[in-house]
């Protein structure tokens, strides 16, 4: 009598808790056509005008990753492209000099490639401030991986090992850490 009278919600409880397969079912009980995958999402946002340059920027990127080496492509801090000239920005003169180098290749591949064949110049520059400011970032970060976590034991332990050798190097380490925290 009282099972007759139960709200859909307390069914659902009451499936949960019995954990019966109602609520388990892969067959699906409700599509919602307005949802969205991932892939959809970034794809709109991706096509807003506003990030056109991130998609620009993006294809310089794979094109030059697949000419270039691994060293020379590491070089670059970042490319693009304004009219027919492709800018590439290095991080030091060294650099600059090795991708000089590189300039009739590159514009080979261009000519050669469906998106960047109205590239008649390369222009490569240094951008040192930029470089500058990627490495203390990069120092930042490695500091603050290498502080070490403080201790916040005393000492206070029972040593139960029966090997000397442990037992000594143990009572080594209880004794540093209670000198440690007396400080």
């Amino acid at each position: 009598m009282k099972e007759n009278n139960i709200t859909k919600e307390q069914l659902l409880k009451k499936a949960l808790f019995e954990n019966e397969p109602i609520l388990f079912s892969k067959k699906a009980r409700f599509i919602s056509y307005t949802t969205k995958d991932t892939t959809t999402i970034l794809s709109n946002i991706a096509s807003q005008p506003r990030f056109s340059t991130i998609r620009q920027r993006y294809k310089v990127k794979l094109f030059l990753k697949k000419i270039l080496t691994k060293m020379h492509y590491e070089y670059i801090l970042y490319a693009f492209t304004s009219k027919t000239i492709l800018y590439i920005a290095t991080a030091h003169h060294i650099a600059q000099n090795e991708l000089n180098m590189q300039k009739l290749t590159i514009l080979e591949y261009c000519k050669k490639s469906n998106d960047f064949n109205d590239i008649k110049e390369i222009r490569i520059y240094r951008d040192e401030k930029y470089y500058k400011q990627l490495q203390a970032e990069k120092k930042l970060h490695q500091t603050l991986k290498t502080q070490f976590q403080e201790e916040k034991s005393y000492g206070i332990f029972d040593n139960n090992l029966t090997n000397q050798n442990l037992y000594n190097k143990v009572n080594k380490l209880k004794e540093i850490i209670s000198k440690n925290k007396l400080k």
